[in-house]
C-alpha cells in the first residue's frame, strides 16, 4: 500500500507541471497550469491499478502546493512539507520519516523532485477530443517511473481523469470526482504536527 500511494502522489505532481511545456500555444492548458500553480489544490479521487499483481481500486484525497502535499486513503496519511516525508498508519500507530534528498533518493520514491524538474521531464506528443474533453498526450524525455500519461480535461480547464503507465508497465487509472483551488497554505499545513508517544516512529532522517 504503501508503493502505491507513493505512484499517486507523483501521479499527482505530474499533473500539475507539465502543460508549462504546451501553455504558450494552449490556453486551455494554461488555464489549469496557472490554477494549479498558484494555489494549494485539493483533489478526491478513485483509482484503479493494473499490473500483473491483483488488481488495486480505491479512493484517495490529496492537496498539494509547490513541493509539499498531503495524502489520506486505503488507511494511510503521507505528508511531504518540502524537507521531510511522513507516512503514517493510524491502524497501527505506525510512521516512518524520510528526508527529501536529492543524493540519496529516485524521482519514484520523492515526488517532490519530479515535480521539480518536471519541465525537463515530460513533452506534450498530442492532442485530440474526447467527447466534451479535450485529450493530451505526454511522453517522458528521461527516466522518472512514469513513461507515458493521458488526460482528459473539460472545457473549464478542470482535470476529469487521466490515465499513467509506469516504466514497470503498471496502468494507474484515475477518474477526478472534485478539484478545488483553495488559498496558498503554510508549510506547517503539510506536517502532521506532534506525533504522539504511543506511536512507534521510525525516522530515517
Amino acid at each position: 500500500m504503501n508503493t502505491i500511494f507513493r505512484y499517486l502522489t507523483i501521479l499527482f505532481l505530474t499533473v500539475v507541471a507539465p502543460f508549462g511545456l504546451a501553455a504558450q500555444n494552449n490556453a486551455l492548458l494554461e488555464r489549469l497550469y496557472d490554477t494549479f500553480a498558484n494555489n494549494c489544490i485539493a483533489l478526491d479521487c478513485t483509482y484503479s491499478i493494473e499490473s500483473d499483481a491483483v488488481p488495486v481500486k480505491g479512493q484517495c484525497e490529496i492537496e498539494f502546493q509547490g513541493t509539499s502535499y498531503k495524502m489520506k486513503g486505503g488507511g494511510l496519511e503521507i505528508f511531504c512539507d518540502g524537507e521531510s516525508v511522513w507516512i503514517m498508519d493510524a491502524d497501527a500507530m505506525e510512521a516512518i520519516v524520510e528526508p527529501v534528498s536529492d543524493e540519496s533518493q529516485t524521482y519514484m520514491s520523492n515526488p517532490a523532485l519530479l515535480f521539480r524538474d518536471m519541465d525537463q521531464m515530460f513533452s506534450v506528443s498530442g492532442s485530440s477530443a474526447a467527447g466534451a474533453a479535450m485529450r493530451y498526450r505526454l511522453s517522458a524525455q528521461k527516466p522518472c517511473g512514469v513513461r507515458t500519461a493521458v488526460l482528459d480535461i473539460d472545457k473549464n480547464a478542470v482535470l476529469q481523469k487521466a490515465e499513467f503507465t509506469m516504466d514497470n508497465d503498471c496502468v494507474i487509472k484515475i477518474d477526478v470526482k472534485s478539484v478545488n483551488a483553495l488559498p496558498k497554505k503554510e508549510n506547517s499545513a503539510f506536517a502532521p504536527g506532534k506525533i504522539s508517544s504511543d506511536w512507534v516512529v521510525t525516522d530515517l532522517r
